[in-house]
């Protein structure tokens, strides 16, 4: 697992732990040529010209003035001094404070690693709370047996149910069927989400050439949502399906409407896991929060790629993102359809 999950990397911090060191350590520096300038200034300071031998020697009124600056130079050699040492109290503070934060990170990338072996060892697809999933990508939605506002799912128009051979369900009927929580009657959070023609559209089209007719009818009914820039809604349902995460993955990949939920979709009877080096155009990055269709990568480094989602912020949209997904959220695991070469 990357230390970039937290979106922070770890060398990072530990370059500003060393840099700060380095500071701590041109600071000392600094104070003991300080220490040295303040006793040579002192003695200077100390000298009483006025009843001193020198005072009916020509010139002295120049050595006067030269005193006088003395005084001005020690006076602002204290308070330099002790802005020093105030700023070296607080590299000491800044220094711990980083150290803490990088165990902290260090803490939780270990907890989450421990978790994801526990899940490896089990070999088997998470069971739904209740039976219903969540997509808190929406901000507003929680999990438990509610499953995110995913209770009393709407009929799509065609009164279809889940699971279905890989084809084309959709209705063609692109209007707005809501039920009667209304648009945004599902979320605890309050607030508005993106309605039907607001969603963010195609910013990126995955690279077609070469696959399979599955793999392109799933891009395909994936992009036709994101191309009619629909909403996010859990209690509405468009083209015969939802219009959330779940609902346009349901829909590309050739589910009965109105669509499962994020973990019916990770259900053994509906999809199987991979790796991400096995991953193509077509199949899907999932948790039990939020999930998109994988369009293709984006980069050579595999570390980007184009995603095919419904979020509750942006509507349905085709863009780029960072592998797996933005930091802060997940885990997210690679999945495919069954029957789906």
């Amino acid at each position: 697992m990357g230390s970039d999950k937290f979106g922070v990397q770890m060398q990072e911090l530990a370059k500003i732990q060393k840099d700060w060191h380095s500071v701590s350590e041109r600071m000392n520096e600094m104070s003991k040529k300080l220490g040295q300038i303040e006793e040579t200034i002192a003695k200077a300071v100390a000298v009483d010209l006025a009843s001193s031998q020198l005072a009916g020697i020509p010139g002295f009124g120049i050595a006067f003035e030269v005193l006088k600056d003395a005084k001005d130079i020690a006076a602002r050699a204290s308070h330099l001094a002790a802005t020093k040492e105030k700023l070296t109290k607080e590299i000491a503070q800044d220094a711990q404070k980083i150290k803490a934060v990088m165990s902290e990170y260090e803490a939780i990338e270990h907890k989450i690693e421990q978790e994801l072996k526990k899940h490896d060892k089990k070999h088997e697809k998470p069971k739904s709370p209740g039976g219903n999933g969540s997509t808190r990508i929406d901000g507003g939605a929680k999990g438990g047996s509610k499953g995110g506002g995913h209770h009393e799912q709407p009929k799509s128009p065609g009164e279809h149910d889940g699971g279905g051979d890989l084809k084309d369900h959709s209705t063609g009927d692109w209007k707005t069927h809501t039920d009667s929580r209304g648009w945004d009657g599902w979320s605890t959070s309050g607030k508005r989400h993106p309605r039907n023609g607001e969603g963010k559209g195609v910013e990126a089209r995955p690279n077609m050439d070469g696959l399979s007719a599955e793999r392109k009818g799933i891009l395909d009914r994936a992009l036709d949502r994101a191309e009619h820039k629909l909403g996010y809604s859990q209690s509405s349902v468009t083209n015969g399906y939802r219009v959330d995460c779940s609902g346009l993955v349901s829909a590309a990949w050739g589910l009965k409407g109105p669509g499962l939920n994020t973990w019916g979709l990770m259900e053994p009877s509906v999809s199987h896991q991979i790796g991400k080096s096995d991953l193509k155009p077509g199949d899907a990055m999932i948790s039990g929060e939020h999930t998109v269709i994988f369009g293709g990568w984006a980069d050579a480094a595999h570390t980007r790629y184009i995603a095919i989602e419904d979020s509750g912020s942006q509507g349905c949209v085709s863009h780029v993102i960072p592998y797996p997904y933005y930091p802060g959220s997940g885990p997210y695991h690679p999945y495919r359809r069954n029957g789906v070469e």
